[in-house]
């Protein structure tokens, strides 16, 4: 409102400067010289700027105070964008390779990196401490090993936020032990054996964090952009990564993320030059991936309204 009003008051000291011509008649041409109105001295728009400083500071007061208002009723701080009540998150991550960041070319240690930022947008979290634990080849038996040790029993106790990836490696292990003689009935054998391991890992977290959202994130057929056809490893990935799903239904708190579609083909190239790790986009769709799914699972109910969307 201001502004235009300030807008009409420029236009008028501007019209004010324009030449006036007195009409002439049709038959008769006058020598006179066209009167000019004199324009406003420097002390006089000096005056009128003058005249006008209360209605801009009534204005700016206004506004103020509408700030005020809106502060007051979302109990917002104006000048961040923040809840008054924000809350600093401690985020843990754990796991293999896909945790660590592997194959990010950034080095912004994958995935966790991209969420830590995105979260810290958000109007209810003040501030994200990531903690990556993600270790090149782990498997869920060493991970249990360490849990059960107590090597991770501070950082989970005041975890906000868990992610989680497992049984890339634990995959890998048939691989490597049965390289010339697979066979699919090996990896059907080991599966229940991985999801018991699994189990024990989120009763092991809850023994010592019982309410923090925990993110199960599955992987990925890591050959299907090496042999162009399609292989035994498509089923045995959908397989493992349906009972994780499956076991993520187990935990109220708990919710899984599917990210097997998303490494299906190198076509928009998001393999690091391994061709087996995500690249910098690659870790970017996990990342895009992540924060849709926390979003379905409503982990803002999770968190007890802590991880909150919207910037």
């Amino acid at each position: 409102m201001w502004r235009l009003f300030l807008t009409i008051c420029l236009v008028t000291l501007l019209a004010a400067c324009s030449v006036t011509i007195d009409p002439q008649t049709e038959d008769t041409v006058s020598e006179e010289q066209p009167t000019i109105k004199e324009q406003p001295t420097i002390k006089e728009e000096v005056s009128i700027m003058t005249d006008l400083a209360p209605m801009l500071d009534e204005e700016k007061s206004t506004t103020e105070r509408f700030k005020e208002i809106i502060s007051d009723v979302f109990h917002l701080d104006w000048s961040t964008g923040k809840e008054e009540d924000a809350q600093d998150v401690f985020y843990l991550a754990l796991g293999d390779s896909l945790t660590r960041g592997v194959g990010d070319e950034s080095q912004k240690y994958g995935y966790t990196i991209r969420l830590q930022h995105e979260m810290e947008k958000w109007p209810m979290i003040q501030s994200v401490e990531l903690d990556n634990r993600g270790k090149n080849g782990r498997r869920s038996d060493q991970l249990l090993a360490l849990l059960k040790k107590g090597h991770y029993d501070e950082e989970l106790e005041k975890a906000n936020l868990i992610t989680m990836t497992l049984g890339g490696n634990d995959v890998m292990k048939i691989v490597k032990n049965h390289l010339f003689s697979m066979e699919k009935s090996m990896f059907d054998k080991e599966l229940p054996r991985f999801i018991e391991r699994y189990d024990k890992i989120l009763q092991e977290i809850r023994l010592r964090n019982p309410d923090a959202p925990i993110i199960m994130i599955g992987f990925y057929n890591p050959f299907s952009i090496v042999i162009d056809e399609i292989t035994p490893f498509e089923p045995i990935i959908s397989e493992w990564n349906a009972e994780i799903e499956t076991l993520s239904k187990t935990d109220v708190n708990a919710c899984f993320v599917p990210v097997e579609d998303l490494f299906v083909s190198n076509e928009d190239m998001v393999y690091h030059v391994d061709f087996f790790h995500p690249n910098s986009a690659g870790y970017d769709r996990m990342a895009s991936r992540l924060i849709e799914t926390m979003e379905n699972c409503n982990i803002e109910a999770m968190s007890n309204g802590l991880i909150g969307f919207g910037e």
